[in-house]
């Protein structure tokens, strides 16, 4: 009997001391957590990965040198620019009153952050930043920039030199574009993105001051150790002198404020479309808090008020 129990006992600890390495042997679970500007959970690994998330993932890649397999070996915590309740404002505002068939992008002219990435409520397209389409009358302040530094009239800048102030201004010459290297603003049939169109505007509203648009702030691994911070890197867009460039877009803003579509708002810059220029719409509209832009329609004739109406719900 005691041969027995003492038998029992080597067994009981081989499978015990087998279960305790099978633990071991297996690395502990892992999360990546997004989180809004305010701390609150936005999205967490192996939830459905959104167009906001994936735009996440590409600025970590590209800027960070960090993927989110990457992250997810050891835990790690994404603090982004996102503003919950202009998040939850601009997705509204798309579904009340373009049924979901728009895109909006809000940013801070102040830091570049991306308060709000709202892309549509279909499944595809996102059209606040994987579709390009020509800008039409409101690449205006671009092209009003691009004559004042040649000191043209505010109609006669140069096509080039216009597509080289957005640039300065925050259109990128490449994007990724749902996966594919696409240029933008190639040539007089070319366009950008709705988040391109809100960094630019941004600028302008931050009086010629360019910071890169960015969707996160930083990373912290699950030890709270930094693995990426966001660098404020602030340049003068329109000229290398910070007071003529400050000059170059205040004059734009003036005759920016003074368009009917912004209404008696002394404080909005804005334009819209001209639906007589392109089949879709845009609308595009900055103050020195905050720079939004528009984009309604894929294809065929849309509603040109659109895209204000969406902004109309949105602003305070």
């Amino acid at each position: 009997m005691k041969r027995v129990l003492v038998v029992l006992g080597v067994l009981v600890v081989v499978i015990a001391g087998a279960v305790v390495w099978h633990r071991f042997d297996e690395p502990p679970a892992r999360y990546v957590v997004l989180q809004y500007a305010d701390a609150s959970e936005l999205w967490r690994s192996g939830d459905p990965e959104t167009s906001l998330v994936r735009q996440i993932a590409r600025e970590l890649a590209t800027r960070g040198s960090l993927s989110l397999d990457r992250l997810r070996q050891d835990g790690a915590v994404v603090v982004t620019t996102i503003d919950a309740k202009a998040q939850s404002a601009a997705a509204a505002a798309i579904r009340d009153r373009a049924a979901g068939r728009a895109g909006l992008v809000a940013v801070d002219p102040a830091s570049g952050s991306v308060r709000a990435y709202a892309p549509g409520e279909d499944a595809a397209p996102d059209r606040a930043g994987g579709v390009v389409r020509q800008p039409g009358s409101v690449f205006f302040p671009f092209s009003a920039a691009a004559a004042l530094q040649e000191g043209k009239p505010l109609d006669q800048g140069d096509a080039l030199r216009a597509v080289r102030v957005a640039q300065k201004a925050g259109v990128p010459e490449y994007a990724d574009v749902e996966g594919t290297r696409t240029k933008l603003l190639d040539g007089p049939e070319g366009g950008l993105r709705t988040l391109d169109l809100a960094s630019g505007y941004a600028t302008f509203a931050a009086e010629g001051v360019h910071r890169d648009a960015h969707f996160v702030t930083h990373v912290t691994d699950v030890h709270g150790a930094t693995l990426y911070q966001a660098l404020d890197t602030p340049q003068p867009a329109f000229d290398r002198d910070p007071l003529r460039s400050k000059e170059i877009a205040n004059q734009v803003n003036e005759v920016l404020r003074k368009d009917p579509a912004c209404g008696d708002d002394l404080w909005t810059a804005c334009r819209a479309s001209d639906p007589a220029e392109v089949r879709h719409a845009w609308f595009a509209a900055a103050t020195p808090e905050l720079s939004v832009s528009v984009f309604a329609g894929e294809a065929g004739a849309v509603d040109a008020g659109l895209p204000k109406a969406v902004w109309e719900k949105l602003r305070p």
